[in-house]
């Protein structure tokens, strides 16, 4: 897909001056969302990595994540050409993928045709967790060591995304279990606690979750073909957090774009696993 002419001979600071020369994606296509992806080629785009370390010299975790499900999985992703350090926010060259989102072509799909793409949906997600990676022993984001890095989640809430790092998978059922203490019983003793609340669900091992698969992350390229984009939220999870994160994203497109989709918000337990005790669990924990 990457044209030889596209970044053949320009260096880091040639690339960056290209930012300016055309609009964001979301300005080009008239699309929500992309706002932090400028095209700089006509094959390629800029993105900014959304780690949240000051201190790390590793790549960026989306990089990483990207080339691993490249090398993997058959899923249709980005490929990186090119990681340019600023010293403040590291970007990613990735290819362009021409298509439209997800969420433009729903709405003129058969039943049939939404039945696919879910089917789709699961095998990637399927690939995705029996993905076997050094990694997968600690939890968050992926990096090219096993340091831990900061997680961001829409399980952690809206008001602090950001969580960790957790160096162990202990640490991680730990920091959830004692949120569930806080929630819903504050004053007692946290062994008191443990032993009459139900504790957090930490019997699978983690496995590679996107964590933000949504009809906008999800282009329908001119072959037909479903690409998976944006993984700067991926990491190594439990197998659940996918189906519950999916579930928040759906309420969140919602919310931003006033359209329901009682159809895709129906196919999430097909595509992730029907996590319905672990669902209860989590909204019992928040509160709700």
């Amino acid at each position: 897909m990457l044209h030889p002419s596209d970044l053949a001979g320009l260096t880091d600071a040639q690339i960056l001056e290209l930012r300016g020369s055309r609009p964001r994606l979301s300005e080009e296509f008239n699309v929500f969302g992309d706002n932090n992806i400028s095209r700089i080629t006509d094959g390629t785009v800029l993105k900014g990595d959304q780690d949240f370390e000051d201190d790390t010299d590793d790549d960026p975790s989306e990089a990483l994540t990207l080339d691993l499900v490249f090398h993997h999985t058959t899923i249709p992703v980005p490929r990186v050409r090119r990681i340019i350090r600023t010293g403040i926010i590291n970007k990613i060259v990735m290819d362009y993928i021409p298509g439209r989102q997800l969420s433009q072509v729903w709405p003129t799909m058969s039943i049939v045709a939404k039945l696919h793409v879910a089917f789709v949906l699961r095998s990637y997600i399927r690939q995705l967790r029996a993905i076997r990676h050094p990694r997968s022993a600690v939890p968050g984001p992926v990096a090219s060591d096993d340091h831990a890095r900061v997680c961001y989640s829409p399980l952690f809430g809206q008001i602090c995304p950001m969580r960790g790092p957790f160096t162990s998978y202990h640490e991680l059922s730990i920091f959830f279990n004692d949120r569930q203490r806080r929630s819903l019983m504050p004053d007692a003793d946290p062994a008191e606690a443990a032993a009459r609340l139900k504790p957090f669900d930490d019997s699978a091992p983690l496995v590679l979750t996107h964590q933000d698969i949504n009809m906008r992350n999800i282009l329908v390229s001119d072959d037909g073909r479903l690409w998976l984009i944006d993984w700067a939220w991926a990491g190594f999870y439990p197998p659940w957090f996918e189906f519950i994160a999916m579930k928040i994203q759906s309420d969140n497109e919602e919310i931003v774009t006033k359209k329901k989709e009682p159809l895709w918000d129906m196919l999430i337990p097909f595509i992730c696993g029907p996590y319905f005790y672990q669902e209860r669990w989590f909204d019992r924990m928040r509160g709700h």
